[in-house]
């Protein structure tokens, strides 16, 4: 994933590697798997991974080193390819971690240059995500049709959690599954029973590294005129917000956007619009208030704006993930209605 990028950091900064330790999103990024241990070390000549004998000695793309004395055998690594400056990741390491690269070399923090290889994604990174969007909209399907059976929040947080595994993921991040004032707010008692009102299930499969993340907002019981207009007002800002949103378009302008189109009822708009996403739930572009960032080729965001009064006790989300290719307007990768479902109980 982009390694030939690093080469670009590796002269610019004038270092000789870029060293990554194994619990790193970059670390992930680059090799497309996940370890217990291991560090990653990217030089001007080629990749490798320093691993213990308990992994695979074969990794497309790395020269694997099997370490049988780990420190002796690091300093001959170090000593044979004159690595003497070196690169690493200062948002993603432990002290102690710091503290064993500064005894060993003239260490600089590159991580905001290595993070932003990460906005834009390359096809093999758009096909993991489009799969893990593809299981998440299977899982929504799935509540929709077995809801009935569902009598606790948490009965549906097992559902989504269990249905991902079966099909060869797992979460992004915790699914939230707030019904009634419990939408409102961001904590609560997970174990609630299901109340009626509008309930907002947020959540997203994670397929071979890779996240998605997707909020449809359902009604439980039989929904007042003031439900309905209100969820429209949600559902109109969002779809606006997806035709407007295009490569080149700063994203503080797409959430001032958002703010214009809910108009009155922005006020209980408290959080950002979107962001970017990838081998983290949240990577940049970022469109919160004033952000500078801006849509790229190669992007994907999401899109969810929100309601939440905690006078009437009403919460509503809508999000779709969107990817931004050569046509530069949006693609919706998740395909699931957002017309209001409404589940009688």
């Amino acid at each position: 994933m982009k390694t030939g990028e690093v080469r670009k950091i590796l002269l610019k900064e004038k270092l000789d590697a870029v060293i990554l330790f194994n619990k790193s999103p970059m670390f992930q990024y680059f090799v497309a798997e996940e370890f217990d241990h291991g560090m990653m070390i990217l030089t001007r000549k080629a990749n490798y991974l320093f691993l213990s004998p308990l992994y695979a000695p074969k990794f497309p793309g790395f020269k694997v080193i099997q370490w049988k004395r780990f420190k002796e055998d690091l300093q001959a690594f170090i000593r044979k390819n004159r690595i003497r400056k070196v690169g690493f990741d200062a948002s993603n390491i432990y002290l102690r971690q710091k503290k064993f690269l500064s005894k060993l070399f003239k260490a600089k923090d590159v991580g905001d240059q290595l993070v932003a290889l990460r906005e834009t994604k390359t096809p093999e990174e758009m096909a993991r995500i489009r799969k893990a969007c593809r299981i998440t909209d299977m899982i929504f399907k799935g509540i929709v049709k077995n809801f009935k059976s569902f009598k606790k929040e948490s009965d549906v947080a097992k559902y989504i959690k269990v249905t991902a595994l079966e099909h060869g993921a797992d979460m992004a991040f915790p699914p939230i599954t707030a019904s009634g004032k419990n939408a409102v707010t961001a904590h609560h008692n997970k174990d609630s029973r299901i109340n009626k009102g509008f309930m907002v299930l947020d959540f997203g499969a994670r397929y071979k590294g890779y996240c998605a993340d997707m909020t449809r907002t359902v009604y439980v019981g039989a929904p007042k005129i003031k439900d309905l207009e209100i969820y429209s007002k949600v559902l109109r800002a969002q779809k606006s917000c997806i035709e407007k949103a295009k490569i080149g378009l700063n994203c503080g302008a797409l959430y001032d956007h958002a703010v214009k189109m809910l108009g009155s009822d922005a006020k209980y708009f408290v959080h950002g619009l979107g962001h970017g996403f990838g081998v983290e739930i949240h990577e940049a572009p970022s469109s919160s208030p004033k952000s500078k960032d801006t849509i790229k080729k190669g992007s994907v965001i999401t899109i969810e704006p929100g309601y939440y009064n905690p006078k009437t006790g009403v919460g509503i989300r809508i999000e779709d993930d969107l990817y931004f290719g050569k046509l530069g307007k949006a693609e919706v990768l998740t395909k699931s209605t957002k017309n209001l479902i409404i589940i009688r109980r």
